[in-house]
């Protein structure tokens, strides 16, 4: 039935092995009842992400932006519920949340759980990046204690030495560095200078949204021409 669901609903989808995520202090320890997750994920269209940078299409974006965490949340919420009328334990984290407004967090990385779902790699923008649509995909989670032939295998990293996500980086949030579950996110990224150019936007009557570092991307790119058009939102 999730299976059904996901090739209908989303773009890419995968489920993840949680004990496989390193242990994170900032992560609620009731997560630790869920062994499993179910990562969903939407693109982003071409079109929107190829214009961000023009003013105009500033408002398009984040309507956008808007309708596909809607979408998501709609999805992850039926999953959700269909895992609880067959018995098991679920929790839907949403697309968007931030629960830790100081630490700049949500309760869960959904970035990392498509990692463990195999989905694609963490990028030196800290985005995931998928092999077919790059960092263009926003993504939500399910988690449960449903038994899901979870991915064997995570994607290696194929960042390089690309620095673009970088260089392009307005707030120079973006360290150039390579993800290692080992390290803390403010090694490769700096959340909180992100959040205050986000400031000096707001500030301007702009939406708070850049994704220069996704424009940039070349594996957002790579696929273009080949990519299925599908209205998802």
């Amino acid at each position: 039935m999730i299976d059904k669901i996901c090739k209908e609903e989303v773009t890419v989808y995968g489920y993840a092995n949680m004990k496989n995520m390193t242990p994170n202090p900032d992560i609620n320890s009731q997560f630790n009842k869920y062994p499993h997750a179910i990562s969903i994920g939407i693109n982003i269209p071409d079109e929107i992400i190829d214009t961000i940078d023009i003013l105009e299409i500033e408002e398009k974006y984040l309507q956008t932006y808007i309708k596909i965490n809607s979408k998501l949340n709609e999805i992850g919420t039926k999953i959700e519920s269909i895992l609880h009328e067959h018995k098991y334990m679920a929790k839907f984290i949403d697309a968007s949340s931030i629960v830790s407004k100081d630490k700049l967090k949500g309760d869960i990385s959904h970035k990392l759980v498509a990692n463990l779902a195999g989905l694609g790699w963490i990028g030196k923008s800290c985005l995931l990046i998928n092999p077919y649509y790059g960092p263009r995909i926003r993504w939500a989670t399910i988690i449960t204690d449903a038994p899901l032939p979870y991915a064997k295998k995570q994607v290696p990293s194929r960042c390089g030495t690309c620095r673009l996500c970088s260089v392009n980086c307005p707030s120079h949030a973006i360290k150039n560095i390579e993800f290692n579950e080992e390290n803390s996110r403010e090694t490769r990224y700096d959340a909180y200078a992100c959040n205050d150019y986000f400031n000096k936007l707001e500030a301007q009557n702009r939406p708070r949204l850049c994704g220069l570092c996704i424009k940039v991307c070349p594996w957002g790119l790579v696929n273009k021409k080949s990519r299925k058009k599908r209205n998802l939102i």
